[in-house]
This record gives structure tokens, sequence and C-alpha cells, in this order.
């Protein structure tokens, strides 16, 4: 009867031990493009990172970004022209967000303040080093 038990407590644990590697390492029988791809829908769920710009009358957006190799994010001040009169209406921030060799899909979402701030909206640039 202890041998019994003995034998499937060490089997339990080496099942621990095989499943717990598994699940760091590829697989061997997919392509190299499938384990791509599986990596890609890993972080679609769990490498996301926010980029948010808050105002005083609540959030103006939210950037959802993907796996990436860096992220250069810089704030400017350009003057903004009436399309229809040409007429100068002022100068207004933007902000640039320049996302290197992006894995992924990117997110932009509005929020509350944006119609208080309709200029303050971003500027995505998307780099691919070839």
């Amino acid at each position: 009867m202890k041998s019994k038990l003995f034998v499937l407590i060490v089997f339990i644990v080496i099942a621990l031990i095989f499943c717990t590697i598994s699940s760091f390492a590829s697989y061997n029988f997919l392509s190299s493009e499938s384990n791509t791809a599986l990596e890609d829908l890993k972080w679609k769920y769990y490498g996301v990172k926010e980029i948010i710009s808050e105002k005083e009358h609540g959030f103006v957006w939210t950037v959802i970004l993907p796996k990436n190799d860096g992220v250069e994010i810089e704030e400017a001040q350009e003057a903004v022209y009436n399309d229809e009169t040409e007429e100068f209406e002022g100068s207004y921030n933007f902000t640039y967000i320049t996302i290197k060799n992006a894995k992924g899909w990117t997110e932009v979402i509005w929020g509350s303040a944006s119609k208080f701030y309709p200029y303050d909206v971003p500027k995505l640039c998307f780099v691919f080093d070839s």
C-alpha cells in the first residue's frame, strides 16, 4: 500500500514538472510561423502597455500599445489654421508617439475630455527596421 502511494506521488510530481516546463517552451511539432503566432497571441492578452494623457476634465485619450522595441513620446506645439478660411486659430499641443517595430495591434480610446481639447490628439508613427 505504501509503495503504491509513493509511486502515485512520484508520478504526480513528474507530471507537474513536465507541464511547467512545456508551458515555457516552443512546440516542436509546430512550424516557426505557428510558434510566432502563438507568441503574438500571448502578447495580445498579456503584454499590453498603456500611455494615458490626463487633463483637468478627464482623460483625453488612451493608447494601448503592442509588443515593441521601444516607444518615444514627444510633445510639440503647432499652429492650427482653419481649412476653409485659412485663418490662424491658435497654437495647440500635439503628442507624437513613435513606436518601433510594433508586433500586434494598437488602439486609441478617446476619453470624455476630447471635446474640450479637440487638438490634443496623439499622432502615431510606426517605424520598422528593415
